[in-house]
């Protein structure tokens, strides 16, 4: 473009300029030319400048969006935690880096007890904040490596590059142990003891399939809510017998 232009405005100052080779109106044709093809220069070097500049803007501005929308999609709005959608993206790559090192890989499912009864009796709106309480507490609790996330209304994951079946029983030893020490949720005169049902997998040691980890975890965690069930009624037959004795 710029080459057909100095072209253009060559075969012009020959067209005009030329004619009067040697005269005075040959110079003055010469230093319009010139004057014009400098002007021109400068225009078309300024205006380039300005494109370049308003390209760079609008691929910042794109970059930005799609970032903040990549972003929109890796965390659960109430939360703050990872979705769903990319704990289980960032397992299978995990996976497949477990299996090719031949190291291990752990992952926790972790269940809220109650929520139901929660937001039946306080509302959901209640419900929605102790879910937002309890993301911030789990990310607390996760370690710099981990991967917390939200999987489902109530239920929640982390999983655990590098840990094995060790790492991950002392991990829902950890956040048992903190959540009973917890007053996870007060406000105002509301005050709620939230309590968990946890459970545990892993590549090798349980399974080797992202399905398969998830569905043996979600068994154990299952195991321990029977588990807390028979204890609360263990625990209420006990009394029961006591009130009855005295």
């Amino acid at each position: 473009m710029q080459s057909a232009g100095a072209a253009l405005l060559i075969a012009g100052w020959a067209y005009f300029a030329l004619p009067h080779f040697g005269s005075a109106q040959f110079f003055l044709d010469s230093l319009v030319f010139c004057a014009f093809g400098t002007y021109a220069f400068i225009a078309a070097y300024n205006a380039r400048r300005e494109t370049v500049t308003l390209e760079k803007k609008l691929r910042y501005s794109l970059i930005r969006r799609n970032m903040h929308l990549e972003s929109m999609t890796k965390r659960d709005d109430l939360t703050h935690l990872f979705s769903r959608r990319h704990l289980f993206d960032r397992f299978e790559r995990e996976l497949q880096t477990a299996k090719a090192s031949g190291r291990a890989l752990s992952i926790v499912v972790i269940d809220l007890n109650g929520m139901e009864q929660i937001n039946t009796s306080h509302g959901h709106e209640v419900g929605d904040r102790v879910l937002a309480t309890f993301g911030r507490f789990l990310a607390d609790q996760a370690r710099g490596s981990d991967v917390p996330a939200r999987i489902d209304g109530d239920e929640f994951a982390v999983l655990m590059p590098d840990a094995d079946e060790r790492a991950a029983a002392a991990a829902v030893t950890r956040l048992l142990t903190a959540l009973e020490k917890a007053q996870l949720f007060e406000e105002d005169d509301l005050l709620l003891k939230i309590t968990a049902s946890i459970g545990k997998s892993g590549y090798p040691w349980q399974a080797d399939s992202v399905d398969q980890v998830i569905s043996s975890a979600r068994d154990s965690m299952s195991a321990h809510k029977r588990e807390q069930s028979a204890l609360v009624a263990a625990a209420g037959g006990a009394q029961a017998d006591a009130d009855a004795g005295g």
